[in-house]
């Protein structure tokens, strides 16, 4: 131990002796961890992260799979369906209560729904936020205690008190400033009062990581929040989870619920099974998604670690060159191989954890970038990327795994010294060719090119995505929503006649160029689809066609910049009462009108049979990446009153076409809503412009994260390659000299330095070019618009990494040229 204390001692002080190398080689290894430990510190949120729970390990999450299954109503956002065969997370309630029963003795089975923008308000205030409805047995499952008051109590059972509310820390202290006189107050949810009983503990984020649910109420008060009552078997929308009593496996608790889910099922679908899965990082929505994107890019930030660990083997070995004297000196006096590898070795450590401790600061920076990233998602994504033990042990590990691959070459070749060699003088001996820097160099330039095709592939596909015709105009448009559901509109005429003023309010507003009804967004990643016929084929037609469908003003064409292309668009007098018509888009027709004009044509959707009035151009729908669907477009004042036997059709958007920068107007937006009713507050005000930006937001993360992880490796590639070139132009300067003295010109001093780098570079480019072409192959479903073999890219590449390596070599190759002889000659 006295010895290791005298290497690390004398470690640094040779390290303190040569400021510029010390400098260069934490700043690269700052910037290699750094950016790595952001980069994992997000795949630690979405797929590493245990729930802040006792015992997580012991949490399950259930699913059921069957085929040839038929239900009327399933909420599920992660329901997957493979040929006939579909699964998913999402019970009824009925079939819920009935898997707790029987699976009590096994596991501790809770359910829970997420609940979306519903109207709140706190005090005077009014706004918008989501929140979570729970068993009774949910936060007793979880093992959660709450900060201060209750949670809800499993022995209140189903017909316990219905408006009991449970918030978050958050909540508690951005609304009631701490106040732990907040137990016993009231709030207003959708316009039904519940009182507080309780707030949980800070950092807990629910079942569902990165949501951001605020406030929690028990499934007892399902009637304030749902379109139809819970003990009804046709609405599977209960997402459940367990955990696991000491002693059970899987397969005992599978096994009980396979026999009470068949009980249930069996009548929609065939061949009915339960799924286990491990539950201790939450029902992650996000993580099939982000999953291989995560992966890959975790496999980038290896390679980006192999350039900073080359480019730091290699200056160490041209500093190692250069203090061969000094080596053969200590190895004279006694000093054995193994104490100067042990030397060599320490000092790779001392500048390894000195990278990682700024590298720290480094992640810090980087991951606050990435949260702005995936607040911005389509989404809204509010992950934890806090730097906790995970983290930053996986920065200790990096740190330790640098130092050893990039000092161990330096390290055997310090214990190779030959004390009798060493101790004659640097003129005698001449410049070391450092052929394993060469190398290293080399491989620094493969390396970065894998990458910076990688990363160009994601950049032109980003660009070939914001390029692409959405079918109508995303300039200059403002969306908000409203829920007058939340504010006692319970009657759908009510609701219509109110939708209707809103509006003809909003039209009116100076600076506004048209305003219109929306069902939901465009682009919006969410939709409405269903199936449909026509009654007028042949007796005993059954084909299931399927198409999309918006409920929209009848200012929408005009607003949205969508031409109606035949017949006429809706109307003010499409409403209840008169004769219920529809507008399809082009897909519609061609599909399935091909050989029949569209317009008369009665298409029966739902309970009711409709009139195509008019044929619109294509609009995306679903996102930007898809082409347009057959798309269905009703007038909101007919299809209101027939979703009213469905839901309640609670909440709409509204979509403005301005003549200013849209969020200009989001104030007189809200008066003119106010002046209406002020207790509809305006939620999720966005622009179209915004809308799509987050539906591409995992291509922008991706492009982003490679392209600054390939600059970061490009840029280290130049440091290593101008260490090498300088350290020649160093060692080589009496050679220089003398040569200057014979006559030398400029260019022949520079000439071979900038063909070296030239030939290094065309090196890492001969062997990168081959391996990039293999390995693109893996993001091809990533890809949009461009191949992964794309030529462009690919040339790009090369020639930024040539332009690079000439300009790393520029400097000490001029710097070479102005050698002073006389000086030269003196070097020694």
């Amino acid at each position: 131990m006295s010895t290791l204390l005298q290497d690390v001692r004398y470690g640094l002080r040779a390290l303190a002796r040569n400021p510029g190398f010390t400098a260069i080689a934490v700043l690269t290894l700052a910037l290699g961890i750094g950016a790595g430990t952001a980069v994992f510190s997000l795949v630690n949120a979405i797929l590493l992260r245990s729930l802040p729970v006792p015992n997580p390990q012991e949490l399950r999450v259930i699913r059921w799979t069957g085929d040839d299954v038929r239900m009327t109503s399933l909420n599920e956002p992660l329901a997957t369906i493979s040929g006939n065969r579909m699964s998913a997370h999402s019970v009824t309630h009925p079939a819920f209560l009935h898997l707790r029963e029987q699976g009590a003795a096994l596991a501790d089975i809770f359910g829970f729904q997420p609940l979306q923008d519903i109207t709140i308000r706190v005090k005077s205030e009014t706004f918008a936020a989501q929140g979570m409805m729970v068993s009774d047995n949910f936060f007793s499952g979880l093992g959660v205690r709450p900060f201060i008051g209750r949670l809800f109590d499993p022995r209140e059972g189903f017909a316990g008190a219905t408006t009991q509310v449970v918030i978050t820390y958050d909540w508690w202290e951005r609304h009631f400033v701490h106040d732990p006189g907040v137990l016993g107050q009231t709030v207003e949810l959708d316009g039904t009062g519940f009182t507080i009983v309780g707030v949980l503990p800070h950092g807990f984020s629910g079942v569902v990581p990165g949501d951001p649910s605020e406030f929690y109420v028990p499934m007892a008060a399902q009637s304030q929040f749902l379109y139809r009552p819970i003990t009804e078997n046709f609405h599977w929308f209960v997402r459940l989870m367990a955990r696991l009593r000491p002693g059970v496996s899987d397969a005992q608790l599978r096994a009980t619920l396979d026999i009470a889910f068949a009980h249930d099922a069996s009548v929609i679908m065939k061949e009915p099974r339960m799924l286990m899965e491990p539950g201790r990082g939450g029902l992650a929505i996000d993580r099939n998604n982000y999953r291989k994107p995560l992966l890959l890019m975790l496999g980038v930030v290896g390679l980006v670690m192999l350039v900073a660990c080359a480019n730091l083997a290699g200056l160490s070995l041209a500093r190692g060159a250069a203090r061969e004297h000094e080596l053969a000196v200590r190895a004279a006096l006694g000093a054995g191989r193994s104490r100067l590898i042990r030397q060599s070795l320490t000092e790779s450590l001392v500048l390894a954890l000195l990278g990682g401790g700024l590298g720290v600061l480094v992640a810090v920076w980087g991951k606050t970038a990435i949260s702005r990233l995936l607040a911005g998602s389509a989404d809204g994504l509010h992950y934890d990327l806090s730097l906790d033990l995970t983290v930053l042990g996986f920065s200790l590990a990096t740190a330790l795994v640098t130092a050893l691959l990039s000092g161990l070459l330096p390290a055997l070749r310090a214990g190779r010294v030959d004390p009798l060699g060493g101790l004659k003088s640097r003129g005698a001996l001449g410049a070391p060719r450092l052929r394993a820097g060469k190398v290293l160099v080399a491989a620094q330039v493969c390396l970065s090119l894998l990458l910076l095709t990688g990363a160009g592939l994601y950049v032109r596909t980003l660009v070939n995505l914001t390029h692409i015709d959405a079918g109508f105009s995303t300039e200059r448009l403002l969306l908000f929503q409203l829920n007058p559901g939340g504010a006692g509109y319970d009657d759908v005429a009510r609701r219509t006649t109110f939708y209707a003023q809103v509006q003809d309010s909003l039209s009116a507003l100076p600076g506004v160029r048209g305003a219109t009804f929306l069902g939901n967004p465009l682009l919006y990643n969410s939709g409405w689809s269903g199936a449909f016929f026509f009654p007028d084929r042949s007796a005993g037609y059954t084909e299931n066609m399927q198409s999309y469908r918006l409920t929209v003003g009848e200012t929408f064409f005009a607003t949205m910049g969508i031409p109606v292309l035949q017949g006429r668009g809706l109307s003010a007098a499409d409403a209840e009462g008169a004769p219920w018509v529809v507008v399809v888009n082009e897909t519609f027709a061609r599909e399935y009108s091909p050989d029949k004009n569209p317009l008369g044509r009665t298409v029966h959707i739902l309970i009711a049979d409709w009139r195509i009035v008019g044929v619109c151009r294509d609009a995306k729908y679903l996102n930007v990446k898809e082409a347009a669907p057959p798309t269905v477009y009703f007038p909101f004042r007919q299809i209101s009153y027939m979703l009213s036997m469905r839901n309640n059709y609670r909440n709409a958007y509204f979509a403005l076409r301005t003549a200013l920068p849209p969020m200009a107007l989001t104030t007189a937006a809200r008066k003119a809503v106010a002046a209406i009713d002020p207790n509809v507050p305006l939620a999720n005000i966005t622009t179209q412009e915004a809308v799509r930006d987050k539906n591409i937001n995992q291509e922008r993360l991706l492009a982003t994260l490679c392209g600054a992880l390939a600059g970061l490796a490009l840029l280290l590639s130049c440091i290593g390659l101008y260490g090498l070139m300088a350290y020649h132009v160093a060692r080589r300067t009496r050679e220089i000299g003398i040569r200057v003295a014979l006559g030398a010109t400029r260019q022949n001093i520079a000439g071979p330095i900038l063909r070296e780098a030239l030939l290094l570079g065309g090196i890492g480019v001969a062997v990168g070019v081959p391996a990039a072409l293999a390995l693109s192959r893996l993001i091809k479903s990533q890809l949009y618009g461009v191949e992964p073999s794309d030529p462009f890219t690919l040339v790009a590449a090369v020639l930024a990494l040539l332009l690079v390596a000439l300009g790393a070599a520029w400097i000490p190759a001029r710097r070479a040229t102005r050698v002073d002889p006389m000086v030269a000659l003196r070097y020694e």
